[in-house]
């Protein structure tokens, strides 16, 4: 998997563009980590020191050989307006399992952004490596996010993955045997959710 860089996961869909993060998604990485009611869900919001920190230290992990961590902007393709950041928060090209998380601005909520946007993050992940389960977590309040995953084709996990309890924390796969990308016609029915995030 040493080939692999995190330009290898960009992708397009009907209306999305998904490339790794760049210097010039500061801006979108610190309004949505300090903004309260997108971090209603995730925990306290960040300071603006703080957001700065953490981006530099993902642009990092991400930048090395091989890459630790990925993440996404994802982008409006006909405008290229920032929409909000998805990815894997740990990467490690051998693993059988590999946790995604997606979070957007306001603006782009219940417009069915984020089921397009995890479904295309999904379908390069077991495109481009040897995963065999892709998880989420949440919390357990959050029930527009457990609305997306299920949309999406995601299963309620029999067990808390590694081995923690986190009774606030629940957990939500889907395993390469039976994903199926979620074509834009199959969704349509699903009620859109208005807080699709989880971190």
């Amino acid at each position: 998997m040493d080939m692999f860089s995190p330009k290898s996961f960009s992708c397009e869909t009907e209306r999305l563009c998904l490339r790794p993060l760049t210097d010039g998604d500061e801006a979108l990485f610190h309004a949505l980590y300090t903004d309260p009611e997108t971090m209603r869900f995730i925990g306290t919001p960040l300071t603006g020191e703080q957001v700065t920190r953490r981006f530099r230290k993902t642009l990092g992990d991400m930048h090395r050989q091989p890459f630790k961590c990925l993440f996404l902007a994802i982008l409006e393709k006909a405008s290229q307006l920032p929409l909000g950041i998805c990815g894997m928060p740990q990467f490690t090209a051998d693993a059988v399992r590999q946790e995604v998380g997606l979070v957007l601005v306001r603006q782009a909520r219940s417009k069915g952004i984020a089921r397009e946007g995890l479904a295309a993050l999904v379908n390069r992940i077991f495109a481009m490596s040897s995963v065999e389960e892709v998880w989420a977590r949440f919390s357990t309040e959050n029930l527009a996010a457990q609305q997306l995953v299920v949309a999406v084709g995601f299963h309620a996990c029999d067990e808390v993955l590694l081995g923690q309890e986190l009774s606030s924390k629940c957990h939500w796969s889907v395993r390469r045997s039976s994903w199926r990308v979620a074509e834009s016609n199959q969704l349509q029915g699903v009620p859109d959710v208005e807080r699709d995030r989880f971190p």
